[in-house]
């Protein structure tokens, strides 16, 4: 049996309880009496699978991985992409700039309609774009063909 995998929030836990006893047989005992109400995070964990991150370790799951789609909590609604990631800190590529050097505590992930209203906003940037390069006469022909079906 070797180390299981945690979150950030169940590692933090374990650590603080680590840190504030010699005993860490009580954080299990109070597991089993289902005393650890205020520890919800580590309700979660089975006997077996506390006791082998107490006794045997545990590894800290990833909370980003290369492709996700992340926004920089600074109040700017930009979406990234992470390319990279070093010891909590990440690279983030968008559309216009990278930043480097990025705490992972400053970055979240994306929800799929955020995701999606950028993907929105890029296209209609893209497609004012080229309405915009469009002489009168080409935009008549271009709306004929979209909306009438006019070839």
């Amino acid at each position: 049996m070797g180390k299981i995998i945690v979150t950030q929030e169940q590692a933090d836990k374990i650590k603080g309880w680590e840190w504030h006893t010699k005993y860490p047989n009580l954080l299990l005992n109070l597991h089993v009496n289902n005393a650890l109400v205020y520890n919800n995070c580590l309700q979660s964990l089975t006997l077996d699978e506390l006791a082998r991150a107490i006794y045997v370790g545990y590894e800290v799951e990833e909370k980003f991985k290369v492709g996700d789609k992340v926004i920089l909590e600074t109040g700017i609604e930009k979406i990234y992409t992470v390319g990279a990631i070093r010891a909590n800190r990440c690279y983030l590529s968008g559309v216009a700039e990278e930043i480097t050097n990025v705490e992972t505590s400053n970055i979240r992930h994306a929800t799929e309609s955020e995701i999606a209203r950028e993907e929105k906003s890029r296209m209609d940037k893209k497609i004012n774009k080229i309405w915009i390069d469009l002489s009168d006469y080409e935009r008549n022909g271009f709306y004929r063909k979209l909306v009438r079906g006019d070839y």
